[in-house]
């Protein structure tokens, strides 16, 4: 991997942001720049990939940074490009293209076209980085514009059939709980019931960081959440919630681990 000259990068990153409006020339300066700084010999190739796992170029954290920090101005004042983009680099991209078009689409200003974009995304990537990255970047437009639908979204997504979709709903409702709206308190207190019957232990660790979450920014709310878990749920439930008890405050984890005992 080439050291990092920090100033011709940025020179790069600015040159690439550039051709935003161009999606095909976009996508193949973005290429030769990752295979530039790629470390060829840690490069992570299809036959290295963890099943679900992507090929990445293993490029270094600071140039992913660099630009997002170019492309973000450049997106905000040529809002209408951004979704073509984001559509050109996704389409046969490694790991850090399609994290790139998952951050292009957050700056877009057209929720219903992202929304359309990242249910085809979703369908097509198992890959719990690449899904994180969607459910950071790619989701705000989505739920900001209308929390009601997109709150249906997330209970289709942690319903689903695939492990990965329903990992994917956990994380999009963690990110939004981030954000310590109502809108998201809501959502993750009325959708939480339903991991009870998750079999997928990475979904279940999912919930259950979503539900420490909450604990450590409502922890009132969280304990009458708690209070009005019915027997038959505190049955369902006992697996996830025996495995967050002691991540929760001593308070809550004494409240949870008495109700658990009382059941």
């Amino acid at each position: 991997m080439p050291a990092i000259n920090l100033s011709r990068l940025r020179l790069q990153a600015f040159e690439l942001a550039g051709s935003l409006e161009d999606p095909p020339a976009f996508r193949r300066s973005l290429r030769s720049l990752l295979d530039e700084h790629s470390h060829r010999l840690l490069r992570r190739g299809r036959s290295m990939a963890k099943r679900g796992a992507l090929p990445a170029w293993d490029v270094p954290g600071i140039l992913i940074r660099e630009l997002e920090a170019a492309l973000l101005p450049v997106a905000r004042e040529k809002n209408n490009c951004v979704l073509a983009a984001a559509a050109a680099i996704w389409t046969d991209g490694r790991l850090e293209e399609k994290q790139l078009a998952a951050f292009l689409a957050g700056t877009s200003r057209n929720p219903g076209d992202v929304r359309s974009l990242l249910l085809k995304w979703i369908e097509e990537s198992n890959d719990p980085a690449v899904l994180q990255d969607i459910a950071v970047h790619a989701c705000p437009p989505l739920r900001s514009s209308n929390p009601v639908l997109f709150r249906s979204d997330i209970r289709s997504w942690i319903e689903a059939r695939e492990p990965p979709r329903r990992r994917f709903g956990w994380m999009a409702l963690k990110a939004w709980a981030d954000e310590k709206t109502s809108d998201s308190s809501f959502a993750a207190f009325e959708l939480l019931p339903v991991v009870f019957s998750e079999t997928d232990l990475e979904a279940m660790r999912l919930a259950s960081e979503l539900l420490v979450r909450l604990a450590n920014q409502c922890p009132q709310e969280t304990q009458g959440w708690f209070s009005e878990l019915t027997p038959k749920q505190l049955q369902q439930g006992r697996k996830i919630l025996r495995m967050t008890v002691p991540e929760l405050p001593g308070e809550l984890a004494a409240f949870l681990r008495s109700l658990l005992q009382a059941d």
